[in-house]
């Protein structure tokens, strides 16, 4: 929520237009403001007294440039800052969603496996910062954002520089009481451990509403915390929320885990996706909002769409990694209704990849495994494993033998779909936080695009492996690829820390040829040609944008109605010919409770006219809880359609599925 301008607040600050007010932190005041481009974001301004202070700048000055380098899954990102101003002040992104303690607050707390899901987000958050040099100091559940693609921690106002000394005002602490560490209260130079000590108050607040050294006073907070044991009931003892928090929690800092530690317990023996929302853009938006005040960020609940089990249709759950229609008669008479639900991720589902025949489809999951399936019976016809971290991306050479795969383990691996044998290890990626994130295929099989989470975007010959070029404009991670259907242009789009936009690259060269709605958002998840090669649409601030390919002209924007579209796939045109262009959009809501069919739905929508025109039913998920559609995926002829579906984190049961519609011939 935005509060009105008071009288004293400034109208600008630098280039930037202030709109309203999100709340105030121990360092300044938090703004609502605009950029020139447009563009919604935070601004803070320091405090005057602490603005006064030559040695408060010099450091100020250094922890901005260090927050600048902040990046991972689950940050806000530092875009602009001015250390020498009469006020000085940094601008972030705007991240849009209700503070962790929000949504606690209003819905109830968490159930375990959630609580853990969410923890792995805030995690890979705090591993960001701290290989950056920094520590957060002031993590409480009004610091994490519940943003439509998964958890954000903000307020980077506070950080600072490990070994640094306090940068308080005299007689005050930063941070929140409740979720300090026994250190901060001491005044001690506080370490990433410190971090790591309110991250296990967080996740107790998750799980129980409450902090564990909640008190009617502050000194009684301080005394429990500096002395006493954590309030932990309500989280069940011998479970591995207790287990995590209570080691989170230990008085002395040496003997907690670090972040990359809790992270590694996560993502390889936890029942949660090491990446919870950071998938494609996720699949992941990366970097798509902005710092907000402690308690004023909220705008509305996380968009999740919120479905039913499909075992209310009469279908077998699929149990065992097979899947089942839910009723083949009811599927008949309504092809709105999916006609299969394909279960055995055990964690989310992020890219999906149809066989150029059409008769097997390839999935990839946050629980590390390549699935492939047949998709007229719906079974499992094998699992490829070998990847140690979450598959963000699948593709098919044209031929339909060999399939590539890519994860945030950073390695890039091809598969024999006709045996089902690993062919091994293409590429490694050794930097830092870059996994491979984005593939394409050139139509004629011969060059492969991989784009990876550090902006690393190459050209790769399918043959060997071999690099051919890179392609260096973009500054975040690569999104999404596609090829024209002559192989001589690539498509790419990432979550760029500056302007952006829908790039396009001309294979040959690696000459960026031409860029498209730069000027509008600088953040998309995925990129397509229409069928015809004569339009691009593109995915991004929460809508799907249509360019013509020639003119360079935005002809359409598309939505459905509801305020956030997170996928989209063109249908193709099949064997009956070509039809009117048509577009899969899948989205998420603000509300806390859908409207209608909002948010249960996927929209067909006629990219001429701009209208849906076909709205599939029936996305369901096993609790009538919200489920996040990360990606959807059309059979080659265009009469399937399958769609990615994971638990939110407000999820009371974990599963992910596939699902499966039958759609009518194309005229």
């Amino acid at each position: 929520m935005t509060d009105a301008l008071r009288p004293s607040d400034p109208r600008t600050i630098g280039s930037y237009r202030i709109e309203g007010r999100l709340g105030a932190g121990g360092m300044g005041q938090v703004y609502r403001g605009m950029s020139p481009a447009g563009r919604t974001v935070a601004v803070k301004v320091i405090h005057p007294e602490l603005a006064a202070s030559s040695r408060f700048r010099e450091r100020f000055a250094r922890e901005v440039e260090a927050a600048r380098r902040v990046g991972g899954f689950h940050t806000a990102q530092v875009v602009d800052a001015d250390p020498e101003a009469e006020s000085p002040w940094l601008v972030t992104e705007f991240i849009p969603g209700p503070t962790l303690q929000q949504v606690v607050t209003e819905h109830g707390p968490y159930a375990p496996d959630a609580v853990l899901r969410l923890g792995a987000g805030i995690a890979e958050g705090l591993v960001a910062v701290h290989a950056c040099g920094l520590v957060h100091r002031d993590l409480k559940p009004g610091n994490v954002i519940l943003a439509a693609d998964g958890p954000r921690i903000i307020d980077f106002g506070v950080a600072h520089a490990v070994g640094a000394g306090p940068v308080t005002r005299t007689g005050a602490l930063i941070g929140t009481y409740a979720y300090m560490s026994p250190e901060q209260l001491g005044s001690a130079t506080v370490s990433p451990a410190s971090d790591v000590f309110s991250f296990g108050s967080v996740l107790a607040f998750a799980a129980t509403g409450r902090s564990p050294f909640d008190a009617s006073n502050i000194p009684a907070i301080a005394h429990r915390i500096a002395g006493g044991p954590p309030r932990l009931d309500g989280i069940p003892e011998g479970g591995s929320l207790h287990a995590l928090v209570s080691a989170c929690l230990a008085k002395d800092p040496a003997a907690r885990p670090t972040a990359t530690d809790v992270l590694h317990q996560l993502s390889v023996t936890g029942p949660v996706s090491a990446s919870v929302a950071a998938r494609g853009v996720q699949r992941r938006t990366l970097l798509t909002g902005g710092i907000a005040a402690a308690a004023a960020a909220a705008v509305a609940v996380p968009a999740y769409v919120l479905l039913r089990d499909s075992r209310e249709e009469g279908g077998d759950t699929g149990k065992g990694g097979s899947g089942a229609a839910p009723s083949r008669t009811k599927a008949a008479a309504d092809p709105t209704r999916p006609v299969k639900r394909l279960a055995g991720h055990t964690q989310d589902v992020g890219c999906l990849a149809f066989g150029p025949d059409g008769r097997t489809l390839a999935s990839g999951g946050s629980d590390k495994t390549v699935r492939l399936w047949d998709v007229v019976s719906g079974r499992t016809i094998t699992t490829y494993e070998g990847h140690t971290w979450s598959v963000q991306a699948l593709v098919y050479t044209p031929d339909g033998r060999t399939l590539f795969s890519g994860g945030l383990d950073q390695t890039l691996r091809r598969w024999d779909v006709r045996t089902g044998a690993p062919m091994g290890v293409v590429a490694t990626y050794p930097k830092q936080f870059d996994g491979v994130t984005a593939l394409a295929v050139s139509p004629d099989g011969e060059v492969l695009a991989v784009g990876r989470d550090s902006a690393g975007l190459d050209l790769v010959k399918v043959a060997d492996g071999r690099s051919v070029r890179s392609l260096d404009r973009h500054t975040g991670s690569i999104q999404g690829l596609a090829f024209t259907a002559d192989g001589k242009t690539l498509a790419s789009v990432a979550s760029d820390l500056d302007r952006g936009g829908v790039r396009l690259w001309d294979v040959g060269t690696g000459r960026l040829v031409k860029t498209l709605g730069a000027d509008r958002k600088k953040n998309y998840s995925s990129v397509m040609f229409s069928p015809d090669g004569g339009s691009i649409a593109a995915v991004g601030d929460g809508r799907v944008q249509v360019w013509d390919l020639d003119s360079g002209r935005l002809t359409a924007t598309l939505t459905d109605g509801r305020p956030y579209i997170a996928a989209a796939a063109y249908r193709p045109d099949g064997p009956a010919g070509p039809g009117k262009p048509l577009i899969a959009i899948a989205g998420k809501d603000t509300a806390t409770k859908p409207v209608g069919n909002v948010g249960r739905t996927i929209s067909l929508m006629d990219v001429a006219n701009r209208r849906v025109t076909t709205t599939l039913t029936g996305v369901v998920a096993k609790s009538d809880k919200r489920t996040d559609v990360e990606a959807l995926a059309f059979s080659p002829d265009g009469t399937t359609l399958a769609a990615g579906l994971n638990p939110s984190l407000l999820a009371d049961d974990p599963e992910a599925t596939i699902q499966l519609w039958k759609l009518p011939q194309l005229p």
